[in-house]
């Protein structure tokens, strides 16, 4: 009942921000905001308590405090374009985002090779299921399912459309070899805390981070290419390739750690250049951090 009356709500809001126009859509948009922010303590005391152990005194606590709001107007803005996106055409996409360095996946297509994009949580990291498998090339990601059965039925409907397959993580081993044999791209966000994988540093502390990405991309010879969605302005998104990491490059026994601390190396650079747009609200330190979370 309580999912069903959630679905219920998020029906209502996309109601709302169909029917208005753009500039109230904002003003709607900036309202929920500030209701979220407030009624969410739990999620606002673990974004403080990751900020605190990124940044500690190096910046002041009412920049601290507006990076959180900033995270959850990312969130909601998130939300917004999740919903006007679901009739877009490639054009309308092309006017709404403009990409950068886009020569790093037009090469590696041309050559033929085998790619793994790669993203965190950040900005609007939603795009990676739509704009890329319909501009670029058939793509396949993993996603974890919602609780809400009746929003998830909705979400899985909005990322599989324009070339793109959605895995959960019990589909994901097979599926993701399945892909690259069948010359599909991988697209995989891997900012979040993984208990199986590997530790290396993130955001200048320890963290474990899952290192499938470097398997299949030792494996199958494929480029890791990072690529992160981020808002300039209302409605606006700059995409921004980084240039590609060849696993070719790294040797030896660590070789499967140095190619996973590379790609955590790529998010942690993103991130602090403009950390307002990172999802802050997760216990991404847990590991070897817990006691900052109680």
């Amino acid at each position: 009942m309580v999912d069903y009356f959630r679905f219920l709500l998020y029906k209502f809001f996309k109601f709302i921000i169909l029917l208005l126009p753009k500039f109230l859509v904002k003003f709607f948009l900036d309202i929920s905001i500030k209701f979220l922010y407030s009624i969410s303590k739990r999620h606002r005391e673990k974004a403080k308590s990751n900020i605190d152990l990124v940044y500690n005194d190096t910046i002041s606590e009412s920049r601290k405090i507006e990076i959180i709001k900033n995270s959850y107007k990312n969130l909601v803005y998130n939300i917004y374009e999740f919903v006007e996106n679901q009739t877009l055409s490639l054009k309308e996409f092309e006017n709404k985002i403009t990409v950068e360095n886009e020569k790093y996946i037009l090469d590696a297509l041309k050559n033929k090779r085998k790619i793994i994009l790669i993203t965190a949580h950040y900005g609007n990291w939603e795009y990676g299921n739509t704009l890329i498998p319909l501009k670029y090339a058939p793509t396949t990601m993993v996603g974890r399912p919602l609780n809400n059965i009746y929003l998830n039925k909705e979400l899985d409907l909005t990322r599989t459309k324009n070339n793109n397959e959605m895995l959960t993580k019990s589909e994901a081993s097979r599926g993701l070899v399945k892909a690259l044999k069948n010359n599909r791209m991988l697209g995989l966000v891997i900012d979040q805390h993984n208990k199986t994988g590997i530790q290396v540093d993130f955001l200048g502390h320890r963290v474990k981070q899952t290192d499938s990405s470097s398997r299949l991309a030792i494996k199958f010879d494929a480029l890791i290419i990072p690529i992160f969605f981020t808002m300039t302005s209302f409605g606006k998104y700059t995409a921004k390739f980084y240039q590609p990491i060849e696993p070719s490059t790294f040797k030896g026994e660590n070789q499967i750690k140095d190619l996973t601390q590379a790609q955590a190396d790529i998010m942690s650079e993103h991130i602090l250049e403009n950390p307002d747009q990172w999802l802050w609200q997760h216990k991404r330190f847990k590991k070897y951090h817990q006691s900052i979370y109680k």
